[in-house]
């Protein structure tokens, strides 16, 4: 900063009055959805779902964890970008 500022709801207020980037705000919300899926889909006190049990199905479930991983990474990863690149063109 360039000037001192010697009231400090002034500086507050300087430095609070920008908003997020909407690629930030989707990350932030998009990890806290993936964990709350996570924690469901993973946990003993969730579904159920326990290791012991997968490797005595055979693994059968490896095929839906691909498309989990695929659908709760790429996805949002490609949209926060595509966020991203849109604000920067409209500056």
């Amino acid at each position: 900063m360039s000037e001192p500022m010697d009231d400090l709801e002034q500086f507050e207020a300087k430095e609070t009055s920008r908003k997020l980037p909407a690629g930030w705000l989707l990350l932030f919300w998009g990890l806290i959805a993936w964990g709350a899926w996570y924690l469901w889909t993973y946990s003993p006190w969730g579904a159920g779902w326990s290791q012991v049990q997968d490797l005595e199905g055979g693994g059968a479930g490896l095929g839906s964890n691909v498309f989990a991983t695929v659908l709760f990474t790429a996805i949002p990863a490609t949209a926060a970008l595509l966020i991203v690149l849109s604000q920067r063109r409209k500056r």
